[in-house]
């Protein structure tokens, strides 16, 4: 993605619809980060799988709050990258 880094493209995006309070910017930016770095390590545990490690293991909440940020980063993604699909699980 061109233009900066995704998180200031997104929220750049968002404020032109409506001004984010302080607050509603952080629990955005918690979100898209905590959403990113799940996908991330997911698609690194699916190729390790893929590659034939049947130990390693997916992402486990730990918490409903932890959920709740990944699917409200998920939907920071399909609305604003059209991102829809979670990283396919070997």
């Amino acid at each position: 993605m061109s233009g900066g880094s995704p998180l200031n493209v997104c929220f750049t995006q968002i404020s032109t619809v409506s001004a984010l309070y302080y607050g509603q910017y952080q629990d955005y930016a918690t979100s898209y980060e905590y959403f990113r770095r799940v996908e991330l390590y997911n698609s690194n545990v699916s190729t390790l799988r893929g590659n034939g490690d049947t130990n390693a293991t997916y992402w486990k909440f730990n918490t409903s709050e932890d959920l709740t940020y990944y699917r409200q980063g998920g939907f920071l993604f399909a609305t604003y990258w059209n991102y829809t699909t979670p990283v396919q699980k070997n």
